[in-house]
């Protein structure tokens, strides 16, 4: 080691290997050769090191998501299945509901039995007993403390037809869609909305001007018919 705290290194290389760095130290501006290949090393040695800290970086970061994800799915897991299990748990009670309620309307007082003051009970109806009568609900038309998703689950469950428009939902009673179905594309040669409330009726017209209205049925006036446009109307 010399004074200045410096090593020497030795190495033996031809004379053509010489003339060729002797050449490109020049071109780069060194002084000499030595400098050059001083140069050349600290900045191999340099770029080696970082490489390598950068990569232990990425492996670290790939690690870390990894940890955080599966951590994630640990927590999401359970609440998934509790999703899963209180919607289940809800349609069961739906369903229990309806048959407590089926059950009461069965055994409650016939019509026109009398209790206390005077009052007349009636039987409790259910939802799709009182479809069957009003023939269409219009989600539009319910009041605000009717539960829709539920009611018109409930309304497909039950075998209704749920005809899905651009801003409402329509239960109509499945007897009832097919008469409407063979009198509006079968029966039905007018345009004319008086004709047409006459031959559907004031609720068929209701539910035709709905679905006119929303462009899933259309006149064609060459044919004096008129045509499902929508998947909806087709079912």
């Amino acid at each position: 080691m010399s004074e200045d705290g410096k090593r020497e290194i030795r190495i033996l290389i031809n004379e053509e290997l010489y003339k060729s760095l002797e050449r490109k130290a020049l071109e780069l501006g060194f002084k000499d050769v030595s400098s050059y290949i001083i140069e050349v090393l600290s900045r191999e040695l340099f770029s080696r090191t970082e490489r390598t800290g950068v990569e232990e970086l990425e492996r670290m970061r790939s690690r870390l998501e990894k940890f955080i994800q599966d951590e994630i799915n640990k927590g999401l897991t359970p609440l998934e299945n509790m999703r899963r299990q209180l919607a289940e748990l809800i349609q069961r009670v739906d369903e229990l509901e309806e048959k407590i309620k089926s059950i009461e309307g069965k055994e409650g007082a016939k019509p026109g039995e009398t209790h206390g003051e005077g009052k007349v009970s009636k039987p409790y109806k259910t939802g799709i007993e009182r479809l069957r009568e009003d023939k269409i609900v219009f989600e539009s038309m319910l009041p605000a403390r009717i539960q829709r998703d539920r009611l018109f689950s409930y309304f497909e469950r039950m075998g209704a037809v749920v005809l899905h428009l651009s801003k409402e939902r329509i239960a109509v009673d499945s007897d009832f869609w097919r008469e409407f179905k063979e009198k509006l594309f079968k029966e039905a040669k007018t345009n004319t909305e008086e004709d047409l409330k006459k031959i559907l009726g004031e609720k068929g017209y209701l539910l035709w001007k709905a679905l006119y209205e929303d462009n899933m049925i259309l006149y064609d006036s060459k044919t004096r018919s008129w045509k499902p446009v929508s998947d909806e109307v087709r079912k």
